[in-house]
């Protein structure tokens, strides 16, 4: 046996010593699953050797490693890391983690306007995420990105099915936040399938449950949403209704906005033909910053005035639209090559991961037979070790005989010690029960020896003027050291400040006599009894609260 653990120990510390367990990666991955990923990524940051870790934390690194590299917009850092997290939890019945990684993946293809890649590792999280391990949070961001990404793709039937099961799963998470966005989402699909009416109905939802729970930094939102359904229904005069409730729920400060609301009014008072309030809105949305507001304010306001017939004037506008919308255009096209170049550069890491993945394939290649080399001559080696370890097993064979006979030695004498030590208490326990019926006995046959004396007490009732002589006590003193082995002398040289009328008071109590009897025989009220009682035991005796006299001079 022995043998056979110190080979498996040495294999375990050949194939161990490329992994371990480092605490902080786990706490890392707490505060994460919190949502705390500013304190998840300082905790990284202190990790310095992680290629040591086992292949389940390894992967578990460069899972919370992507997902705080995504969230500081790091991404070029990702495809190497998600590609270590994909190749594991896809093996490993690790659902969790593996929809957290899916979900990563997605959202990073998502930045680089990779929609179709991005939708395929959503579609791959959905069904993990049905699973009992993972939680509502991962279920519900992974079909409300998934609704996200089937919008961007115009995929508007599937965006309404994923934002669906999305408010199933914020109804039975109870969180209200959640089920706004996706009722909004709802409203969305519906909006831009032509579906006004149920665009409407979700949207009524919404607004009801943000009225309910007081949520009013939404209500500018949702109003919003309703100006646009009405908008596209053609309904101009009631969407006029839902920008102004807009605008009443926006902050002071919040100028974008409400510059925004501005243009979108003098939009619609154009289509009303209330063309001097058009043209009012049109120089109060004039500060606005968005440069799309300002080409929608332009063009809306060239067709304004070529709706007055004033083509002069709609044709300078017009043209200040289409200079607008040029300058956009130019800034789009520099925004997309800054993307085509960082997605170039991407796939090019991506390409070089590739590469050096090949390579680590290769090397662990080398690495297994460095393994299995090292195994073999571990093999010898423990070989070697069996012929000197059947040698010396015959001396070690002998010396367990003798331990094992001193040993059942050993217990026959503690069993023996046993019978004695049970033999002893019994013996102790019959003692004691024969010293509680002999002072039964002393204390019986002392009342009974003072009976005559004590039938005064009956007298005292009647009459109520007999009093015990002197000579009665000496003899109930007498009778008390008889028995008990000269107690009033021994109480007087234990306790010297016991009088002559305490010892009375403690022959009457050894005599099992009750406070009424001795408060009749003492011509005294019962309370006085009491105290005497309690003084001798306190002041005379010395005695704490716990103990009383009857139980103190039992056994005296």
């Amino acid at each position: 046996m022995k043998q056979k653990l110190l080979l498996g120990t040495i294999i375990a510390l050949l194939f161990g010593a490329c992994g371990r367990t480092d605490v902080r990666l786990h706490c890392a991955d707490e505060l994460m699953e919190q949502n705390r990923k500013d304190s998840a990524s300082l905790i990284l940051a202190g990790i310095k050797y992680p290629g040591a870790f086992s292949k389940s934390d390894r992967a578990l690194y460069a899972l919370l490693a992507a997902e705080v590299a995504r969230n500081e917009e790091r991404l070029d850092e990702i495809d190497t890391l998600l590609t270590v997290a994909l190749d594991y939890y896809r093996a490993s019945v690790d659902s969790v983690h593996l929809v957290r990684t899916l979900f990563c993946a997605g959202q990073v293809a998502r930045s680089f306007q990779r929609n179709e890649e991005a939708m395929k590792f959503f579609l791959e999280a959905l069904p993990y995420s049905e699973g009992q391990q993972v939680g509502d949070y991962w279920r519900y961001l992974v079909n409300t990105w998934a609704g996200v990404v089937a919008a961007k793709e115009r995929l508007f039937e599937d965006k309404i099915r994923y934002s669906q099961k999305a408010l199933e799963i914020a109804r039975r998470m109870k969180n209200v936040s959640y089920e706004c966005i996706s009722l909004g989402d709802i409203a969305y699909g519906h909006l831009f399938s032509g579906r006004y009416d149920s665009a409407l109905h979700y949207t009524e939802i919404m607004h009801e449950i943000v009225l309910r729970d007081s949520l009013t930094s939404q209500l500018p939102y949702i109003y919003t949403r309703f100006q646009g359904i009405y908008t596209q229904k053609g309904d101009y005069a009631l969407a006029l209704q839902y920008v102004d409730k807009a605008l009443r729920h926006r902050a002071p400060t919040d100028s974008a906005n409400i510059t925004g609301h501005y243009a979108e009014k003098a939009a619609m008072f154009g289509k009303l033909g209330q063309y001097d309030s058009a043209y009012y809105y049109f120089h109060k949305s004039e500060p606005c910053p968005d440069p799309f507001t300002q080409e929608a304010r332009y063009y809306n306001m060239a067709d304004t005035y070529y709706a007055m017939k004033r083509y002069k004037d709609a044709y300078e506008y017009l043209l200040r639209y289409t200079q607008i919308d040029d300058s956009i255009k130019a800034a789009t096209k520099s925004s997309e090559l800054i993307a085509l170049q960082s997605l170039y550069q991407h796939e090019r890491l991506r390409a070089d991961n590739l590469r050096w993945r090949a390579q680590l394939a290769e090397h662990k290649h080398r690495v297994y037979w460095i393994i299995a080399i090292s195994v073999t001559l571990l093999w010898v080696a423990g070989g070697i070790y069996l012929i000197f370890y059947r040698r010396n097993r015959r001396r070690l064979i002998i010396q367990q005989k003798q331990l094992i006979g001193q040993q059942e030695q050993i217990i026959a004498q503690q069993e023996e010690l046993r019978h004695r030590s049970e033999e002893h208490l019994e013996n102790l326990q019959k003692i004691n029960e024969l010293q509680q019926k002999e002072g039964e006995l002393k204390g019986a046959f002392f009342r009974q020896l003072n009976f005559s004396i004590l039938q005064q007490v009956g007298e005292i009732r009647k009459n109520g003027n007999i009093i015990f002589s002197d000579k009665d006590w000496d003899v109930i003193t007498e009778n008390a050291d008889a028995i008990f082995n000269n107690f009033t002398l021994r109480l007087q040289d234990s306790y010297p400040e016991l009088n002559k009328e305490d010892l009375r008071y403690c022959c009457m109590v050894k005599m099992q006599l009750s406070q009424s009897e001795m408060a009749q025989i003492m011509h005294l009220e019962k309370d006085s009894v009491k105290k005497r009682l309690k003084r001798i035991r306190v002041d005379k005796i010395g005695s704490g609260s716990g103990v009383t006299l009857e139980e103190l001079l039992r056994n005296f």
